[in-house]
């Protein structure tokens, strides 16, 4: 945890508003799940769903990574974030363009108001990418968690481009395939290439540091990396191409990636020094359980269904919600508490260290409300999942409401990081 402490970490004020804007964010998809059951119960090509699915993408999981990379990035990269006032400009014009995003999809208005938010959106990650790019250029160290984080910044700027595309093409057609199969190349280029990615990169630096594990098979990393690479590049050219038989094959290769990834991190849990597990650390080691079930569920909807006709509609949307809500959302919500708390004692404590007495990074925040809302989010994806499955609004309702009280306990104690207030001596 020392290594957070760089003196290159940038102002705790360009973070900050990303966690606000995220779980801000987040507290709404739950409120549209409550009030809303059916937009999950439908195709999921409908203007509610692609909201509260670009909300929570874009809103809570992307704006939450955008502003944790820009305090990891000197961790893992070694060096200062090439341009803070670069970072602001992207943070302000990603929150425009979620917000009108969102209300374009919501009224399914395809004309200015949603070229007009995707071109903010464009912007905003190429801003994010010229930044990690050059910061990374200047960063002497190699690591293939940096050609992670790189590669991952890259599937991102593709995907929304990809997602620009769609949008125009609903109205103006010009690209000779289907809708459906645009949305999934959209949909997986953003969950492999930019989410998976990402989290490899991200958590096979912090997990092993959290957990002090050494001496780890960094190779898995490096077969990790070309299997999830070269297998999404086939994906996506399968995809386009209507080859059913190429997207299983490359599908096989990212599957084989993911393991070989994971088989990483059980190495590394096997050989911790530290043995008990904080709250943070028990929901991300949750949310790497939950990877398990849209892995098993996408390899039994491409044998059980026809990838470019008769799709089974409840297991897509069950697949999607694993993979966002029990996967990228658990992790989020858990690493918050391994991120935020550090940054903030960094800010209030950093000229009383060694002075004074000061608080831990755990001291900032109530484990007994993070507990809560672990078993609670935990719970409320699970009856999500059940309430997909046997297409029922009214269990859908219910799931929703229980993870409100779970992001609403997940935001208190957020905001209980942010405004902490520094202990004063106890000779004051």
């Amino acid at each position: 945890m020392d290594q957070l402490a760089s003196k290159n970490a940038p102002t705790p004020w360009l973070i900050i508003p990303h966690f606000i804007f995220g779980g801000i964010s987040l507290l709404v998809v739950t409120v549209l799940i409550t009030f809303l059951p059916d937009a999950l119960t439908q195709h999921y090509f409908n203007p509610h769903l692609l909201a509260i699915t670009h909300l929570l993408v874009l809103g809570c999981i992307s704006m939450v990574i955008f502003g944790a990379l820009y305090q990891l990035i000197p961790v893992i990269m070694e060096t200062k974030l090439f341009n803070e006032k670069l970072a602001f400009l992207s943070f302000f014009l990603f929150a425009l363009g979620i917000i009108l995003l969102v209300i374009s999809f919501w009224n399914f208005w395809l004309a200015e108001s949603i070229y007009i938010a995707a071109s903010s959106i464009i912007l905003a990650v190429l801003f994010f990418v010229v930044n990690v790019s050059f910061t990374a250029n200047a960063s002497t160290k190699k690591s293939i968690e940096k050609r992670f984080i790189f590669t991952s910044t890259v599937w991102l700027l593709f995907t929304v481009i990809i997602g620009t595309l769609l949008a125009i093409n609903l109205t103006h057609t010009f690209i000779p395939v289907s809708h459906l199969q645009l949305l999934t190349i959209h949909a997986h280029s953003g969950f492999v290439g930019w989410f998976i990615l990402l989290i490899i990169g991200v958590s096979s630096r912090l997990l092993p540091m959290f957990m002090v594990s050494h001496n780890l098979t960094v190779s898995k990393l490096t077969k990790a990396y070309y299997l999830i690479n070269l297998g999404l590049i086939a994906v996506i050219i399968s995809l386009y191409f209507s080859i059913t038989y190429g997207v299983y094959v490359s599908g096989g290769a990212v599957v084989i990636g993911l393991f070989f990834y994971l088989s990483f991190l059980f190495e590394a849990y096997k050989k911790r020094i530290k043995k008990s597990l904080d709250i943070g650390m028990k929901q991300t080691a949750a949310s790497f359980i939950i990877m398990i079930i849209p892995i098993a569920l996408i390899q039994l909807i491409s044998i059980s269904s026809n990838l470019f006709d008769n799709i089974n509609i409840p297991s897509v949307i069950v697949y999607g919600s694993t993979l966002l809500f029990g996967f990228v959302s658990s992790l989020i919500l858990g690493q918050t508490y391994k991120t935020l708390p550090f940054i903030i004692w960094l800010k209030v404590y950093k000229n009383k260290i060694g002075k004074q007495k000061i608080p831990f990074p755990k001291d900032l925040y109530s484990e007994t409300i993070a507990k809560i809302q672990f078993v609670s989010f935990t719970l409320g994806i699970m009856m999500l999942i059940l309430g997909i499955m046997l297409q029922q609004n009214f269990v859908i309702s219910i799931a929703g409401i229980v993870m409100f009280i779970a992001v609403l306990l997940y935001n208190i104690n957020m905001l209980k990081i942010i405004f902490h207030q520094p202990i004063k001596p106890q000779n004051d």
